[in-house]
């Protein structure tokens, strides 16, 4: 008896085990698929989410630094610790570098040429951008998984060149009609002659950056803009769009996500942004309220119950440590914000500090309403907001650049005035495209956008030098560029402008302005062929500017 039940396990077995054998070939994974069956539309929705989140990081860093918000480390060198770039360090290589790469074989084969032309310029894009914050970075040895787990770093002037190589590559793509469109284009819904015209100006960004160090820069930048085609419509802006979704997943702006949530605002606003917008010139910024919303209009009367009992001295009466008439904490009629290197307790006014207006975080328009930036009764976009990755108005701006430093083509007063005029159109109708209401009586008239266009064009008009040119340029392109914080942080370093930038609040300890950033701990700590940097004073290839130059 027990042998006949040992004689129908053991058939049991072999049938079972020629079963598993007969299958084994066709299981696979579904965590880890093949390259023969990899979907290309997956890979470049990796790549293009993966990049939006690049850029969040990145561009939080740069505005902290560039005042658009408050930086609150008290010291330059204390002011982001390794593990803050983790997360972007993580994006770039993981899900633009690493999907982009193995989509490109599949992609290839399949005919797919637009994907291919759009993780190329992504992943250009984010190469640029690591190297405009770190330096030289792993990028040659990288990628290689088990063959090589501790890649050594490229020569940062080399990287860029494959950057850039990467977009003429992408222009290539562009060029040739795909077999099939992508299913999810997350920018410009799989229009080639858009990413086209993205990827060249990607290249005049980089190429500007490199104008300080490189002498065959001035004949590439004048060539492609001389073949004009590059980003300098609305309908070509190279945004990301946020939606309204507020779980599973949250698709909203994450600067609305943390203002217009919860107990109260998250961010907190740079004062030196906002008395730029409010008080610099003779007439206020017409951007002002599209930008920032104020939570309550009567700060002072509010104060008692605001100030937290660490300060001996509430912030607002505080005297200004770099300009007459610029308190610390607050501006103009009620904008609260925080100073440059402020790094004292936050005290409970998450309920009255001016938080990111309807644009481009799709909050609120500030009409006066003196209200909690998450009443009933005050509307907003919703979070349907867009990241200002490149905007026309960016573009006339950095041709005004290379004119006034390379003697480029194009007068520099035409350009500042079509780089404004560009920047009120986005800003001014995106209140209505997020379904934003602004009263008549707030709506900036066309004799109000043509008395700030006059007040600049005059003074670069009246300035007698380049320098002085050059510096009312790029403050009109720190100004149009709020929301873009990778932009602002290039510019002070590879110009030095604008030239009346907030010290920081104790500048006698603060040390010196950061000219790269320290490697990410996750990769210092695990690499050795990576060695952390002992100070974020050095500077990028692209950066000859002297030490110190910049506050």
């Amino acid at each position: 008896m027990k042998m006949k039940y040992f004689i129908i396990g053991a058939l049991i077995a072999i049938t079972a085990s020629s079963c598993v054998k007969e299958y084994d070939g066709l299981l696979e994974n579904p965590n880890y698929p093949s390259l023969s069956s990899a979907d290309p539309d997956l890979y470049l929705n990796d790549v293009q989410l993966g990049f939006k989140d690049f850029y969040s990081d990145a561009s939080d860093q740069g505005a902290l630094l560039t005042r658009q918000e408050t930086l609150f480390g008290i010291t330059y060198y204390n002011a982001f610790t390794p593990s803050s770039f983790d997360n972007e360090w993580s994006k770039a290589y993981t899900a633009v570098f690493k999907s982009t790469d193995a989509m490109i074989g599949p992609a290839t084969e399949a005919g797919l040429t637009t994907h291919l032309g759009i993780a190329k310029t992504l992943k250009a894009y984010t190469l640029i951008t690591l190297v405009d914050y770190f330096g030289n970075i792993p990028y040659s040895e990288a990628l290689k998984g088990a063959e090589n787990t501790t890649p050594a770093l490229d020569d940062a002037a080399t990287v860029y060149a494959t950057a850039i190589a990467l977009l003429d590559e992408a222009i290539t793509d562009f060029a040739t009609a795909p077999k099939k469109a992508p299913a999810n284009d997350l920018f410009y819904a799989g229009n080639r002659t858009k990413w086209t015209t993205a990827a060249k100006t990607i290249k005049l960004k980089a190429l500007m950056s490199t104008r300080l160090v490189d002498a065959t820069a001035k004949d590439k930048i004048a060539a492609l803009i001389t073949e004009n085609d590059l980003i300098d419509t609305e309908a070509e802006d190279f945004t990301f769009k946020f939606g309204t979704r507020a779980v599973s997943p949250d698709s909203r702006h994450p600067k609305f996500a943390s203002d217009y949530t919860g107990a109260g605002a998250g961010n907190t606003m740079g004062t030196y942004l906002m008395w730029s917008l409010y008080a610099e010139k003779s007439m206020i910024d017409p951007r002002i309220r599209f930008y920032l919303y104020r939570q309550s209009l009567d700060i002072v009367a509010a104060l008692p119950n605001v100030v937290d009992r660490q300060f001996t001295v509430p912030c607002l009466f505080r005297n200004s440590p770099y300009a007459a008439g610029v308190p610390h904490c607050m501006v103009g009629k009620a904008y609260l914000g925080r100073d440059h290197g402020n790094g004292e307790g936050s005290p409970p006014d998450g309920l009255l500090r001016t938080v990111f207006g309807v644009y481009p975080a799709a909050g609120a328009f500030d009409a006066d309403q003196g209200k909690n930036r998450a009443d009933a009764t005050v509307a907003n976009g919703r979070g349907a907001g867009i990241f200002p990755i490149w905007m026309s108005s960016f573009t006339e701006f950095l041709k005004a650049e290379a004119a006034l430093t390379l003697g480029t083509t194009g007068n520099v007063n035409t350009l500042v005035e079509s780089g404004i005029r560009k920047s009120f159109a986005k800003v001014f109708g995106f209140a209505t495209a997020v379904g934003v209401p602004v009263p008549e009586a707030f709506a900036p008239s066309q004799d109000t956008q043509d008395d700030y266009v006059d007040i600049v064009t005059n003074s670069l008009t009246a300035a007698t030098t380049a320098d002085a040119k050059l510096n009312i340029v790029m403050k009109e392109y720190y100004l149009a560029a709020f929301g873009n914080g990778i932009e602002t942080f290039n510019n002070y370093r590879r110009t030095g402008k604008p030239s009346n930038m907030q010290p920081m609040l104790d500048a006698s300890n603060a040390g010196s302005f950061i000219r790269s950033f320290f490697y990410p701990a996750a990769v210092a700590n695990l690499n050795p062929n990576v060695s952390q940097k002992t100070t974020t004073t050095v500077k990028v290839f692209w950066d000859n500017n002297p030490d110190n130059f910049i506050n």
